[in-house]
């Protein structure tokens, strides 16, 4: 049986499937691993960035803290401690800042007093402690002796501004506690404050919030924010003014790590479709080796092994020290060429791949099967009990073999020859030797009626095969006789050789069943049919009531394509076959005496 071609393609599908699925994971897992790598760097980055711009924040409100720092030690160092020795003062300081600065405020005991411009109101009126919100803000400041921003308000609805409050603390002399004398107050622009961080922040593709806390609440109201809302963003948080502040960034685009990482991850899917590619090659290419392999080890007609393949094994199990003792067994097929002769090579071969298939599930799976060419088979059974692996051989000698091949039954027998092989005997005799006695065997047996098995002796000898080498296509058409072979009830022709051929003058088997009619009867001369017919059958009665081969003897007469009519002697036997049923086996015998004494009278025109 041949093997399933079938099985190696679907293996071969499935392993790759599953190293792509494999490899599909642990792409999958390095894509992941270096998207979170890339997403933490870009986080990490726009982290780093919220730092960076809240230090410029933070500068700007130094600056700012600068200015009101400043008025305070005017005030406190000041003897008169009026509003009016500060205007100059003020107006220089705004001129000089580097901030926008939208107006300076005095704030004596909390009266709120303009500074510059004189003119502006301030949000928060006259008193600075008239909300509960600003008075506690205020004691924070006062306490604390730090800076207070409050904010954003709108200072006259031309804009947010932020207010920058220090408090001032006047001497009163060593032995007593500095007195609170109010506090000076900056009020800076927003946003313009934070122009040069928004620009910054817009050059890096970033949008932005920025919050801060109050004194009397936790949550967070928006100071600044980009016109595009900065999607789960990075936070940082730093105190000052007396209030917590937030800076949240995030990449106005969002958080896309695409670019190189859409390179490296199509990459690396088209490595794990080559690695696939590759893998399955590799199979394929695996499998066509093994392939070769077992093709050049194996019978193609039976699927067992062939010579070189049975001979490579046997090395194989002899190198392994595996093979220590067993039966070497030479078989073949009874009158094999007479079955090809008769049914034809088709049958032969089905003859053939039957035998091999009872061969495969009769002998145990450790015996060596091979088919050594022709109708010739070779077993090597290891065994530890020969007289148990004997009784095997013998037993499929005995058993029966027949096949059904275009629904008919054809039958078979075969005869074996074996010789025991055993690695420690002292002849020294190599398994080659084993085969060769082995063959002896066999063909001992052939000379002794087949359909048996015999083990070698050493007195056999080698049988003379000469008589055996003919085929017996080759006896009947080139034995200097006609031979005739017809159906016995229809007189169907069923074979002619070249001699019968010759004799009637026809050009080949076509021409000489054609001019026949394919029949018996057109054999014999017409005038002489029924004389024929009814001798052949008498004498075929006689025999048969004295249990003799039923044979025949008759002289007759035919006519040649060419006109011609001489005499034959027709010699033939009627036999059962399994089948035809029952047919004549006939010799025709040119009778040249009957020629020479008729030819005259009998000659009819060509």
């Amino acid at each position: 049986m041949k093997p399933n071609a079938n099985r190696p393609r679907s293996k071969n599908i499935i392993i790759t499937a599953c190293v792509f699925l494999v490899g599909l994971m642990c792409w999958g897992i390095m894509m992941q691993d270096l998207y979170d790598k890339r997403m933490t760097s870009l986080r990490d980055h726009c982290r780093l960035d919220a730092v960076v711009f809240s230090d410029e924040l933070q500068q700007d409100f130094s600056e700012g803290e600068a200015i009101v720092n400043g008025l305070a030690m005017s005030i406190a160092n000041s003897k008169e401690h009026t509003m009016e020795d500060f205007d100059s003062i003020t107006d220089y300081v705004v001129r000089r800042s580097e901030i926008p600065i939208d107006s300076v405020q005095l704030l004596p005991g909390g009266v709120v007093r303009s500074v510059y411009p004189a003119s502006k109101q301030s949000t928060l009126g006259v008193d600075a402690f008239a909300t509960p919100q600003r008075e506690l803000a205020l004691q924070y400041a006062e306490q604390n002796h730090e800076l207070i921003i409050l904010g954003p308000t709108d200072p006259q609805s031309d804009g947010m501004a932020l207010a920058m409050m220090m408090p001032v603390f006047l001497d009163v002399g060593s032995s007593r506690p500095q007195e609170l004398w109010g506090f000076t107050a900056v009020y800076i622009k927003v946003p313009d404050v934070f122009s040069q961080t928004v620009t910054n922040m817009d050059k890096s593709g970033l949008a932005y919030r920025l919050e801060k806390t109050g004194f009397s609440y936790n949550d967070y109201a928006t100071i600044l924010e980009s016109d595009v809302a900065p999607v789960d963003p990075v936070s940082y948080t730093f105190s000052y003014g007396g209030c917590q502040w937030r800076m949240q960034l995030a990449p106005r685009e969002g958080w896309k790590v695409m670019g190189s990482f859409g390179a490296a991850a199509a990459l690396g899917f088209m490595a794990l479709l080559m690695l696939t590619a590759l893998t399955y090659i590799l199979l394929f290419m695996h499998d066509k080796q093994k392939n070769l392999r077992r093709l050049a080890m194996t019978d193609q007609l039976t699927g067992l092994l062939n010579r070189h393949g049975l001979e490579a094994i046997i090395k194989a199990q002899l190198d392994g020290g595996r093979l220590q003792q067993a039966l070497f067994v030479q078989l073949d097929i009874d009158d094999f060429k007479l079955i090809n002769d008769i049914n034809g090579h088709q049958v032969g071969d089905e003859a053939l791949r039957h035998l091999a298939i009872i061969m495969r599930v009769f002998f145990p799976r450790e015996a060596v099967l091979a088919r050594n060419g022709g109708d010739e088979f070779i077993i090597v059974l290891p065994t530890d009990d020969l007289a148990a692996a004997e009784r095997i051989v013998r037993d499929f000698v005995s058993l029966k073999k027949e096949f059904n091949y275009q629904q008919t039954v054809y039958h078979y027998t075969i005869s074996m020859g074996y010789a025991v092989y055993s690695a420690d005997r002292a002849d020294g005799k190599s398994p080659l030797d084993v085969l060769r006695d082995a063959d002896t065997a066999l063909y001992t047996v052939k000379l002794h009626g087949k359909n048996g098995c015999r083990r070698y002796a050493p007195g056999m000898t080698a049988a003379r095969r000469v008589q055996m080498g003919f085929s017996l296509r080759d006896v009947v058409f080139n034995l200097p006789a006609s031979i005739l072979i017809y159906d016995a009830e229809g007189e169907d022709i069923l074979f002619a050789n070249e001699e019968l051929i010759s004799l009637f003058e026809c050009d080949d088997l076509d021409d000489f069943l054609h001019y026949t009619k394919h029949s018996f009867r057109g054999i014999v001369h017409p005038d002489d049919y029924e004389r024929v017919n009814t001798s052949i059958w008498q004498q075929i009665y006689v025999c048969t009531n004295r249990h003799d081969k039923e044979n025949d003897a008759v002289n007759y007469r035919i006519i040649t394509k060419r006109g011609r009519v001489r005499w034959v002697i027709d010699r033939g036997r009627l036999v059962q076959s399994k089948r035809y049923g029952r047919i004549f086996y006939v010799i025709l015998i040119p009778d040249e005496q009957m020629d020479a004494m008729h030819a005259p009278s009998d000659r009819t025109d060509g």
